[in-house]
């Protein structure tokens, strides 16, 4: 070896040396370099994907608040299921673990095998599902997939109320019915379950709803009675059968309040499956499904003509012996008759007197009078999807049509707005808003607002109400087309309806009809008015043979239902013009109407809400009421002071078995 190479040598590795450190500088200062980057510059960004590839914020939807009826049962509540899902993203075999998921699912496994395939980190397999299908999941050990809670809506009459009710979708949210309408009461707060996984997909972290309370809504507490709407339906329905008809609807109210205690429609729908009847059965026709009356519209016609003061009760129309030609078409009656007053032609169901009244009253007078009843508007209840109605404007009618008009041809109306229209007449002219909802109350049963009774307007004078009233009284006794209606001992008061159908390509059916009764009872002091309607009977179509009988057993069960077992006591009714007695009380209770003259809360036991309406009517007294039936408590006591804007407090319950 010369003397020169060790020299080269020893700068050769010193050379590599230098190169080594510096490419170990370099690697070092670019690892440096980079994780400055990633904990600096790229943290917020690698800490949320990380959080997406372990961590999972799953959407709960919240626990709906309960529906009750007016008794506190329970028509619609939540329960709480188990919901399936899974992260495909960790799911090695998607073909083998679908069929076996599908399999203890009782599902179809291509759907199954579809959300499984591919690298999503969260898919729902199946919502809500039964007991036996959760625990049949879980018994497989699949670790990539889980349950969680989720509510579940579920209705335990099935198809009772279906169509108040309505439904709520699979994410809690109100579809149909009072469930769309009063959604945001009843929905709640929302929440979700927070799910943490190790490298192994196991669950090391649970937070959220799913292990403690849901947040629930807002309950609702309904004027419906759970007893009577089953009856109600299971009437409506056999009525439906009996005629072969194409469906029906029925309404109760109260004429005093407005509350609607039954209302049913078919054909119906079980809510808890909802998505296996045809969208046409969701709809409430008794608010969505305008239809023309026929003679039903003869009582308005007749209000109209007692409101004007220019028809007299002993004024007789010529009915034409049942057959008259008029503006080139000619109007039948179902039998001859010659001359009539106001009270035959409702009682006897003429089309021809009735056409001779509207057409004596003039377009203008009969319009008005319809448009107070509520026709062509709508009647404010808290459902959704209610109908105007049609009614159209008095200008440009000619006579044929305000004929029409007055035996219920030519306008539409609900059947709420019929019920609603009766309750006017009922209620001693004044016409009451209808409401389902009687109260919402929070979880812990505390009172957060109550629905009062609201009057629209006055219709009619107390004593033209009343001889309305016993115009629909003759329909019922012998000779007037519901002769066959009655409910002993109590007296009613009602109307006939038998309507032609419009034809799609327009003008009437020969053979398909609207039939129908509407009335109240007790007559001399109304607690329910009644609606039935057969749509397309088959056999019969008389409004008194096909309807009648279900409105028979529905007053029945209605007075049952509301404690009233005694026809009331009450001076018999007066005749044609004689203007209308008081209602009495016992000669021994102090006379109310005296005691509020004199400045001094009465004694208001044993009257019913609309003797105390009245009353406080006279002095602008404002009315709060609790229960039904006759008063039996009030405050402020009687021979308290009255003060200027007093409220009055009363409980009313039914009477008894052997009370009036």
């Amino acid at each position: 070896m010369s003397p020169r190479q060790p020299k080269d040598f020893r700068r050769w590795v010193r050379v590599r040396l230098w190169v080594l450190g510096g490419v170990f500088v370099a690697v070092f200062a670019l690892l440096a370099g980079r994780a400055v980057d990633l904990q600096i510059f790229e943290r917020q960004f690698l800490t949320q994907r990380a959080q997406r590839e372990i961590v999972r914020e799953v959407e709960i939807a919240p626990q709906r608040g309960i529906i009750y009826d007016r008794n506190q049962v329970e028509l619609a509540l939540s329960l709480e299921t188990d919901s399936v899902y899974a992260r495909p993203v960790a799911v090695k075999d998607p073909r083998h673990e679908g069929l076996r998921l599908a399999k203890a699912l009782g599902t179809d496994a291509k759907p199954v095998i579809r959300r499984l395939t591919g690298k999503r980190h969260f898919v729902w397999l199946e919502r809500r599902v039964d007991p036996e299908q959760a625990q049949a999941v879980k018994a497989l050990e699949i670790s990539s997939v889980g349950l969680v809670k989720e509510p579940r809506r579920f209705y335990p009459y099935t198809d009772l109320a279906c169509h108040l009710l309505g439904f709520a979708g699979i994410d809690a949210k109100g579809l149909e019915g009072l469930e769309r309408e009063y959604d945001k009461v009843l929905r709640g707060k929302g929440h979700t379950v927070t799910r943490a996984r190790d490298a192994l997909g196991r669950t090391f972290l649970l937070t959220g709803g799913s292990s403690g309370r849901m947040t629930q809504g807002r309950d609702l507490i309904l004027t419906i009675d759970k007893s009577l709407q089953y009856q109600v339906e299971k009437i409506l329905a056999s009525a439906v059968k009996r005629w072969k008809a194409a469906g029906g609807q029925a309404v109760i109210l109260s004429p005093v309040t407005g509350e609607i205690l039954a209302m049913a429609s078919l054909p119906a729908f079980n809510p808890n499956v909802y998505q296996d009847y045809p969208r046409d059965t969701y709809r409430n026709r008794c608010v969505t499904d305008p239809y023309e009356p026929g003679s039903t519209f003869k009582l308005f016609m007749a209000a109209a003509a007692l409101d004007s003061g220019r028809i007299t009760m002993d004024q007789r129309f010529d009915c034409e012996e049942g057959s008259w030609q008029m503006g080139g078409r000619t109007i039948h009656d179902t039998h001859p008759y010659g001359k009539l007053n106001l009270g035959e032609i409702v009682k006897f169901s003429s089309n021809i007197g009735a056409a001779k009244v509207a057409i004596d009253l003039g377009s203008k007078r009969l319009y008005t009078t319809l448009k107070a009843f509520g026709f062509g508007q709508p009647t404010g209840v808290d459902l959704p999807g209610e109908s105007r109605g049609i009614l159209r404007p008095v200008l440009g009618l000619k006579p044929l049509e305000l004929a029409n008009i007055a035996f219920g041809q030519g306008v539409a109306i609900t059947p709420l707005q019929l019920a609603a229209a009766v309750g006017a007449i009922a209620n001693g002219g004044v016409l009451m808003k209808p409401y389902v909802v009687k109260a919402v109350v929070d979880g812990s049963g505390t009172l957060v607002s109550e629905t009062q009774p609201q009057a629209m307007r006055r219709v009619l004078s107390a004593a033209e109400a009343r001889l309305l009233g016993e115009m629909m009284q003759m329909v019922t006794e012998p000779g007037g087309t519901g002769a066959g209606i009655q409910v002993p001992p109590f007296k009613v008061a009602g109307k006939t309806g038998t309507a032609q159908k419009v034809k799609p390509e327009g003008g009437y059916s020969q053979s398909e009809y609207m039939s129908s009764f509407v009335g109240y009872l007790p007559a001399e002091d109304p607690q329910a008015v009644i609606l039935v309607v057969i749509d397309t009977p088959h056999g019969r179509h008389y409004g008194g043979t096909v309807a009648g009988p279900a409105w028979v057993a529905m007053a029945k069960a209605a007075l049952k239902t509301l404690g009233v077992h005694r026809a009331p006591l009450s001076p018999p009714l007066l005749k044609a013009k004689a203007p209308a007695a008081p209602l009495v009380r016992p000669v021994s209770a102090p006379d109310p109407a005296l005691a509020v003259a004199k400045g001094l809360v009465p004694d208001l036991t044993g009257l019913t809400l609309r003797q105390v309406l009245a009353l406080a009517g006279s002095r602008h007294l404002a009315v709060t009421a609790t229960g039904w039936g006759r008063v039996s408590g009030q405050s402020p006591a009687p021979g308290t002071p009255l003060k200027k804007g007093q409220g009055l407090q009363v409980r009313l319950t039914p009477p008894s078995q052997g009370g009036a």
